[in-house]
């Protein structure tokens, strides 16, 4: 009696010690956590008010440039003209200026110039026009201030380029510019050898412009606040415009979301953190009481466990070397033993299936039972392997299942057959998914870019004519953007998953809507037979999308622009359609919005501008104009950051920064995609293996270059003369690539990978998935595309989804990468579904190398 006494007396004892000391840790662990939670807060309210004042600051300042650029281009058209060098330089004549309205009041109505004055080098004004009106008033006079002497000698210095600045003239702030005039291009007109006139134009900064520009992007309250000669710092909500006489200050209302957000979130937080600690105080008695039976009951626990691991070895030895469940028939091929899997798998009891046709099971589907048959008939063959065979459970699902069949003799009993079946539902309904994705849009079930392209060609294929034409329509919705700004994400996916069945309804059965991209969507109408029809189409689309949508208690109202392309009358291809109709869109939006617009010819300057920019794209590679950004990976195993995938993108020197998907397809079609391919390759290996020690990086090569044997080389001298271990670098391909001559692309990558290099599988999903390519080429890990990560904690179908990817990827052997993770519970998901990679905007936008060696620092410094 006084051993059990002992006995138990321990166990509590034991059982106390082991949960004190992990509690007290958790409770510190949750203050600690729920400190740094206040703290981030704090830092990220400050941070967003932070953001809108440099948004608000940048996009003013963009604002303003963009004023001086325009009035110094509509400067430059007045002062290089022949005709105004004749008339009001050589020689002044009012007439043709004023009273033919060639430099008048034109100027003041349609640009708001307040003063348009000619000026001889000599300082006199020989020509004025003020607020409109042809009035003789010299410049200084005008402005109250003599600045010519400032403006010959800035525009001495312009290289013949209009000149412009801010001037302060008493409480008024002045845009002015100024160009020497020159008869251009007019060779009838002979120079003189004298100091040209320059013409100046001026427009006063009135309050309610200042109002209109902040209104066009969307800056609240912009108003002067005063004027200073002393130097100003720049303050919150504040912008400082240098100006001769002085500084402008500017003032603006920011929208303090910070603020916004710790006046909602503060008080949720800490009722979590005090509800969260009264729980974990419940639970951890709990806890003690549950760790001291669990004690009492593990010698009897152990004692079991000791007496059934000879029988359990002996049952797993037996469960792994077979497969789901396994079946003997006679030489009719008839079952006579089933194992006691089967009711597990199929539903159905042994009983009702002993002594019935092995073809009777899978559906007696005629191809299946020819197998069979010739498998008994035939003493040659001996083995059969059936694969995805239909059959139906006890609940009349259909299901799949892969089944061997295998012929064995006994002595005196002539042939028998043996064989294993696989259930392979899950892994079919999975391909099938994946398949109907690869062609529909996750978030509308419309169809997406490539059900649309191949609907497009077929519907070409038939060859539409003048009487009964293809129409393609390309939708944009005005204002979408405000919709996700004001509301949110949610309420603009209802908002597209709303206008997507109103697309659907005002169309024939045989039309197809299919969704472009963002709030673009597409409309394909291949039986066109009469033009005035299509426009009532269009109209009663906007009208459509015009009505108001009812989202969350709200009423939100957008509307729709229209492009629309013709075949035959416009184009014959699929690409030319595309880009007639997104011509044509662009001119509807320009032109007003809200209305559709044709493609007629003259709108074909952007095939033009396309041509410039595969001249300059030329150009860049060797001007040093590329550069590569890194998007960082995380493990989720190791929690760190361990790879990288490099991204290029174009410093154009005049539209700034071109993202890849803009100009890759060009350099694809113009034969510089192996260029640029080598540059990045090496650049890439280059500064990993400098900068980035121990992590791995990715690199993208389009499907193309596997048919040049130039890219082994490319690949093979990036790690020569990088010294990258070739374990380190990773190509990531799209599902496209097995698709052009297999034979080809599978030697090529089999002779990259005998370097050490790995591959990676991008956009996993969104292409033409097939299990037969996971299996035959040397993919050492799948991308899962961000479409079916974006939905997979709103929707369980996405979920599954998820689920059987990740599944389909470890069932392979593969590292599994989940793209565009971009919210805490996303990743938290996906850390529940084992997945192994984590790459999106919540762990780093794509970034330089210094930044991501600073984001690593911190990375490790948080863990």
């Amino acid at each position: 009696m006084n051993t059990v006494t002992e006995a138990e007396q321990d166990l509590h004892h034991r059982a106390r010690a082991i949960v004190k000391y992990p509690l007290l840790i958790m409770f510190l662990i949750m203050g600690g956590g729920f400190l740094a939670s206040f703290a981030m807060l704090l830092y990220v309210a400050k941070d967003f008010n932070h953001q809108d004042d440099m948004h608000s600051r940048l996009l003013l300042t963009k604002a303003l440039t963009h004023q001086q650029e325009s009035m110094r281009t509509q400067l430059s058209e007045y002062a290089d003209w022949g005709d105004a060098y004749r008339f009001l330089h050589q020689q002044i004549n009012k007439e043709w200026a004023w009273t033919k309205q060639n430099l008048g009041y034109s100027l003041y109505k349609s640009f708001g110039y307040e003063g348009v004055f000619v000026v001889s080098a000599a300082g006199k004004t020989n020509y004025s026009v003020i607020d409109g009106r042809l009035h003789y008033q010299p410049l200084e006079e005008w402005l109250g201030e003599n600045i010519l002497t400032d403006i010959q000698q800035a525009l001495s210095q312009s290289g013949g380029k209009a000149v412009s600045r801010f001037i302060i003239s008493g409480e008024q702030l002045t845009l002015l510019a100024a160009k020497e005039m020159t008869p251009g291009g007019d060779s009838t007109v002979l120079p003189r050898t004298a100091p040209p006139s320059v013409m100046v134009f001026a427009n006063q900064i009135t309050p309610a412009e200042l109002q209109q520009l902040g209104a066009e992007y969307d800056i609240h309250d912009v108003r002067i606040l005063g004027f200073s000669s002393a130097k100003i710092l720049p303050e919150q909500g504040r912008l400082v415009i240098p100006a001769a006489g002085g500084n402008v200050i500017i003032g603006w209302q920011d929208e303090e979301h910070g603020r916004i957000l710790l006046h909602r979130l503060g008080p949720l937080l800490l009722l979590l953190m005090l509800s969260a600690f009264l729980l974990a105080f419940l639970l951890s008695r709990n806890a003690l009481r549950k760790a001291r039976l669990h004690d009492e009951s593990s010698f009897l626990l152990e004692q079991s466990r000791q007496a059934l691991s000879a029988n359990e070895q002996r049952l797993r030895d037996v469960v792994e070397s077979t497969t789901d469940w396994i079946w003997e028939a006679d030489s009719r091929l008839c079952f006579i033993w089933l194992s006691e899997r089967f009711p597990a798998v199929t539903g159905f009891s042994i009983a009702d299936w002993i002594g019935r046709p092995v073809h009777e099971f899978l559906l007696s589907e005629q191809h299946i039972a020819a197998q069979l048959a010739g498998l008994a008939e035939n003493p040659a063959e001996i083995s059969l392997s059936l694969q995805k065979c239909r059959y139906l459970s006890a609940q009349d699902h259909q299901r799949y299942c892969n089944m061997t069949v295998k012929k064995v003799f006994s002595a005196g009993n002539g042939a028998a057959f043996r064989g294993t079946a696989t259930d392979v539902t899950l892994e079919v309904e999975a391909q099938e998914r994946i398949r109907y994705l690869s062609h529909h849009d996750v978030l509308t079930g419309l169809a997406n870019r490539v059900r649309m392209k191949e609907f497009l060609e077929g519907s070409l294929r038939i060859q539409p004519t003048a009487e009964r034409s293809l129409a393609m329509v390309m939708v944009d919705l005005d204002k979408f953007k405000a919709v996700n700004d004001h509301y949110g994400h949610a309420v603009g996916d209802e908002v597209l998953h709303e206008t997507s069945a109103r697309l659907r309804a005002c169309l024939k059965d045989t039309d197809l809507v299919a969704r472009h991209g963002g709030d673009e969507f597409i409309l394909i109408l291949p039986d066109v037979v009469d033009r005035e029809k299509l426009e009532k189409l269009c109209a009663y689309i906007i009208s459509e999308v015009n009505r108001p949508f009812e989202v969350g208690g709200n009423e939100i109202q957008i509307g729709a622009s229209l492009g629309i392309a013709l075949a035959p009358h416009d184009a014959q291809s699929a690409g030319d359609l595309l880009r007639y109709s997104d011509i044509a869109l662009y001119k509807a939006k320009h032109e007003g919005r809200n209305r559709w617009i044709f493609y007629q010819q003259g709108m074909a300057e952007k095939i033009i501008q396309r041509r410039e920019l595969e001249n300059e794209l030329r150009e860049a590679i060797d001007a040093e104009q590329l550069r590569l950004v890194y998007q960082p990976r995380y493990d989720v195993k190791s929690s760190n950051i361990t790879a990288v995938e490099a991204l290029v993108r174009w410093e154009h020197p005049r539209f700034g920064t071109i993202m890849p998907d803009q100009f890759i397809p060009l350099a694809e079609e113009t034969g510089l995609i192996g260029r640029i391919s080598g540059w990045v390759l090496l650049s890439a290996c280059r500064e990993t293996s400098e900068n980035l020690p121990g992590m791995s990086v990715s690199v993208n090569v389009s499907a193309s270059e596997f048919q040049d044997e130039g890219l082994f080389k490319r690949i093979k001298k990036a790690l020569d003369m990088s010294g990258l271990a070739s374990s380190r670098l990773e190509i990531e391909v799209t599902e496209s690539l097995m698709l052009i001559d297999p034979v080809k692309t599978l030697k090529l990558m089999n002779q990259i990978r005998s370097l050490g290099v790995k591959f990676l599988i991008d956009d996993f999903g969104t292409g033409y998935s097939s299990l037969n390519y996971l299996r035959d080429y040397p993919f050492d890990g799948i991308k899962i595309d961000k479409s079916f990560i974006m939905s997979v904690n709103d929707s369980s179908l996405a979920m599954q989804v998820v689920q059987n990817m990740i599944g389909l990827g470890k069932a392979y052997d593969m590292e599994v990468t989940a793209e565009g993770v971009e919210t805490e519970e996303q990743l938290e998901q996906l850390k529940k579904l084992e997945c192994d990679v984590i790459q999106g905007y919540y762990i780093g936008k794509p970034m330089t190398v210094k930044q991501l060696q600073q984001l690593k620092i911190n990375s490790e410094k948080n863990r």
